[in-house]
């Protein structure tokens, strides 16, 4: 949007567009043509043709724009051009590993009675972004205003998280909890829509602490936007709240 980058609205870390299946050679190429271009103006180039190439006089002192959806445009141009085996074995090292699959299937088995549920079920773990529906953040106790407020707060606990562990998840979710005098039952629903896009799944703290902390966070940014975002005032109130919040 023309602002400068910043960690609490762009997702800035090179894990998170790993998460969400970016190919390296894809992510590189985009890198290498903010701020320069290949003397043939052509948008795809791998990193032998750009070193080939590159002229110092022909970068821009002009900032560059990240534009998210030119980087998935050109991702598309080399997934398209991976052989079919290539394309296979980058989606299983991606997320259909058994390392990956290995921290998932303890918290689905006990959920299901066929394969065939899996996918239904657990599909969230192979996504980038959710879509929840907006009626999934209505709430019994609190206001529209009060969810968003709720929303923000969490998310601004967790930025700050340097140990992402289920434990310490939870006591970000528990302190905001208390601090607004709710019980963590009235919180659940709208970290499962956020995080999950449903309105049940399993445990969503299992579900983030195996999301990671890239994937959890857009997410949670997802959700404050589909509510409406955050106005300058919110934020600026909403930030002196979270400085009284242990």
């Amino acid at each position: 949007d023309k602002s400068k980058l910043s960690k609490r609205k762009n997702p800035t870390s090179i894990t998170f567009y790993e998460r969400m299946g970016f190919l390296p050679q894809a992510m590189l190429n985009y890198l290498g043509r903010m701020g320069w271009s290949m003397p043939d103006e052509r948008e795809k180039f791998s990193l032998d043709e750009m070193i080939e190439h590159f002229d110092i006089n022909r970068v821009s002192l002009g900032g560059p724009i990240f534009d998210l959806e030119k980087l998935s445009w050109l991702n598309g141009q080399w997934m398209r051009e991976l052989s079919v085996e290539e394309f296979a074995a980058g989606a299983q090292k991606w997320a259909f590993n058994s390392n990956y699959l290995m921290q998932i299937a303890p918290h689905v088995q006990g959920r299901v009675e066929t394969f065939s549920q899996i996918a239904p079920l657990a599909n969230f773990f192979f996504a980038g972004g959710v879509a929840p529906d907006a009626a999934l953040f209505e709430h019994k106790k609190l206001s529209a205003e009060q969810v968003r407020q709720f929303m923000q707060l969490i998310l601004w606990k967790l930025e700050a998280l340097r140990q992402w562990e289920k434990d310490k998840i939870t006591g970000c979710i528990q302190a905001v909890v208390e601090h607004l005098e709710l019980k963590l039952r009235d919180a659940m629903p709208l970290m499962f829509a956020a995080v999950t896009g449903q309105a049940s799944s399993v445990s969503v703290l299992d579900a983030m602490e195996i999301l990671g902390p890239d994937l959890t966070r857009f997410r949670l940014r997802q959700a404050i936007e589909l509510l409406g975002g955050v106005s300058k005032k919110e934020n600026k109130e909403w930030e002196k709240l979270l400085a009284s919040i242990a």
